[in-house]
């Protein structure tokens, strides 16, 4: 890319993106898809990645809160806009021509948000939440529904739930997201309220629930809600994180490296400096027991990850030089230098490394096998 500054960088694939909703929709059969960009679209760039879902015909978005649903109206994103979180009822009432939808968890909110749009003379949409099992945000009964539907103020689109376990098969688990499946559809169907419960793991292994929509999340950027099971054929990681050698140097037998000196060298070791470290995402557990790719080889990391750098061994890498690309998290989808395989060792979740990746990384945007665009925060 021109001018691009090569220090450390995210690819985001749109070209992957796309395939990986086409691949979605024929799990979800006739029902519309609800996109998840909330967190920054888990990090990949949440207004690009919706004007590009835009493109594949998808027009319904999910978000956590107010500004992040501003953020995709100013970039002109096109669809309706649910809103997850709580909103503040003035600032529901200022964005209503925003195309936002409101959520309702409780009957007490609901009461008020009506009463402030009956006082404004308008009428304010939302999507009722229920909580079927997960214990957070939602409403239990249908007299709660019933008491939410009557009110003059509220425009009821739709009720929602959230599964607590639809990534598992365990038996268990199975019948437990069949029962948050009853308990909504028991509700929303004797309403002719529409309605959506299924979100990655929902879509993958319960796709003959009936809804209306699906909310497609991690799927969607190509990574397994439980790394235990693999995806369908052919979805895949939109997301790479990639870097460069920015000094190589030569250390002794004896010679330590880096913070708590947590590396010795055996041998005569040639090290290679990476400027990518946990303040862009590279996170710090992986200190030891990771490796990048360069010129498709593994090169391992050499003591502990620094804020800003990174050292890693490529001594076995003879032609590797100074301005080399370096792989720090790849496009593969399980294994290799995936983030999916990171969060494993580390004993996390693919969804916390990708929120993770820092805001002076830019996002490089792929599209038609070409770099099309590149977001910079800073």
């Amino acid at each position: 890319m021109k001018n691009f500054y090569h220090r450390t960088w995210a690819e985001i694939n749109l070209d992957i993106l796309a395939e990986n909703i086409r691949i979605i929709r024929t799990y979800s059969g006739s029902k519309d898809i609800i996109a998840i960009v909330k967190a920054n679209a888990y990090g990949h760039g949440d207004a690009e990645t919706a004007l590009a879902l835009n493109d594949c015909g998808v027009h319904m978005f999910a978000v956590s809160n107010l500004w992040e649903a501003q953020n995709l109206s100013a970039a002109g994103v096109k669809g309706n806009i649910l809103i997850f979180g709580y909103c503040d009822i003035p600032l529901a009432l200022e964005n209503l021509d925003k195309g936002y939808i409101f959520t309702v968890g409780s009957v007490d909110y609901a009461k008020e948000l009506s009463e402030n749009a009956v006082n404004a003379g308008v009428k304010i949409p939302v999507h009722i939440k229920f909580d079927t099992g997960m214990s957070r945000v939602g409403i239990t009964t249908a007299e709660e529904a019933d008491e939410i539907l009557l009110l003059p103020g509220l425009d009821c689109l739709a009720g929602y739930t959230h599964f607590a376990v639809a990534d598992s098969l365990e038996e268990c688990d199975m019948e437990f997201t069949q029962l948050q499946y009853r308990r909504l559809a028991e509700i929303c169907r004797s309403r002719d309220l529409p309605m959506h419960c299924q979100n990655s793991g929902g879509i993958l292994f319960h796709k003959d629930f009936d809804a209306d929509y699906v909310r497609a999340g991690i799927v969607m950027y190509g990574h397994r809600p439980n790394s235990e099971y693999p995806l369908p054929e052919g979805i895949k990681s939109v997301f790479s994180l990639k870097s460069v050698i920015s000094q190589i140097k030569t250390i002794r037998p004896g010679d330590t490296v880096s913070y708590g000196r947590t590396f010795t060298a055996e041998k005569e070791t040639r090290l290679a400096l990476i400027p990518c470290g946990y303040a862009d995402g590279f996170n710090r557990r992986l200190s030891g027991q990771w490796n990048v790719l360069i010129h498709g080889k593994p090169a391992p990391v050499c003591g502990r990850i620094c804020m800003d750098q990174t050292l890693v061994d490529i001594t076995d890498i003879p032609e590797a030089k100074i301005g080399d690309v370096v792989t720090v998290f790849s496009d593969e989808t399980s294994g290799g230098c995936s983030v999916d395989h990171a969060a494993d060792l580390i004993g996390t979740i693919c969804y916390e490394l990708l929120c993770c990746i820092g805001t002076r990384v830019p996002r490089v945007f792929i599209r038609d096998g070409k770099e099309k665009d590149m977001l910079r925060y800073i």
